[in-house]
């Protein structure tokens, strides 16, 4: 990617505290700072939010002090009010991720919302899944892999059993594979025990209280073969955005057919990530499509927008 030459522009990130939003925003931001320079400002609603009445005012008091934004962004219902308070107050343009209610859809310059939520109109672009920090790695190795374990969800019951055993199927069928198991916050109890009882000597369990914010992006970097419990869609996402082979783990699934989970059917569908089945549990077979770089669009299509100079 060729760098733009071009004076630093300002942007505000406005942010709650949940790690997912976070990861979503700084993303953006990051491919933002990979095609010209940036200077990020972090405000955080819990210190200096404001409200909808702050909005409707035009008044911004919160925002004293701050360098004066080129652009605004933010994620999550919780960052709403500040960024479009933040937006009137200083005239910078607005960029939501995640899809807003339908009522202040239109007050936003742009919304950035996945495929699945099924939105479209003159403000918004959709992503295949949510941003992410993950970006295309070189350092692939064909003798790695990694599992990541999620847990019941929204979308989906959990069976513990059935995780392991076609984890235990897979590491079986794949002998020469060194292989890395987390759980999420998540995974119950058990789910732990069961991991712990496959005790075969090419895999490595890591519960996730003994990693941090770097450790699963280290792990991405280097797996050549991913596979996920398909209630995790975020990380379905950033596995496919490191340049993985990904599989996809059954977990079972409440009725009603949510969008999340018509999203990972179309990725299924489309070939983009392989299902665990009785013919179908080795990644070393499958054609594995090009990585996602999702953030690196989305961030061409914001300089554009909002961002290039003249």
């Amino acid at each position: 990617m060729v760098r733009i030459d071009q004076p630093v522009s300002v942007v505000w990130k406005i942010k709650d505290g949940k790690r997912g939003h976070e990861n979503q925003s700084q993303g953006l931001v990051q491919a933002l700072g990979r095609l010209a320079p940036i200077e990020c400002v972090d405000v955080d609603v819990r210190t200096k939010g404001s409200t909808w009445l702050n909005y409707l005012s035009g008044s911004g008091t919160n925002f004293h002090g701050l360098s004066k934004p080129d652009l605004i962004l933010g994620a999550g219902s919780r960052t709403h009010a500040t960024l479009l308070a933040a937006g009137r107050a200083t005239g910078a343009p607005t960029i939501v991720m995640m899809a807003p209610p339908r009522w202040i859809r239109s007050l936003f310059d742009l919304c950035i919302v996945p495929e699945h939520d099924g939105r479209s109109g003159s403000n918004i672009v959709t992503t295949k899944g949510v941003l992410n920090l993950i970006e295309p790695s070189k350092e692939k190795s064909s003798t790695k892999g990694l599992f990541l374990v999620g847990g019941a969800s929204k979308h989906h019951d959990w069976n513990s059993r059935q995780v392991v055993e076609q984890m235990t199927r897979i590491i079986e069928h794949c002998p020469g594979i060194e292989w890395t198991a987390t759980t999420s916050r998540r995974s119950p109890k058990e789910t732990r025990a069961g991991l712990d009882s496959i005790n075969i000597p090419n895999l490595t369990v890591v519960p996730v209280e003994q990693t941090d914010a770097d450790w699963l992006p280290a792990q991405l970097a280097k797996a050549n073969y991913v596979w996920v419990t398909e209630d995790s869609v975020s990380m379905v996402y950033e596995a496919l955005s490191s340049g993985a082979r990904v599989g996809v783990l059954a977990a079972p699934r409440k009725t009603g057919g949510s969008r999340v989970i018509r999203g990972v059917d179309r990725l299924i569908a489309e070939g983009q990530v392989l299902p665990f089945g009785n013919e179908s549990c080795d990644l070393s077979t499958f054609e594995a499509p090009d990585a996602l770089n999702e953030a690196a669009r989305v961030a061409r299509i914001v300089f554009d927008r909002f961002l290039r100079d003249g």
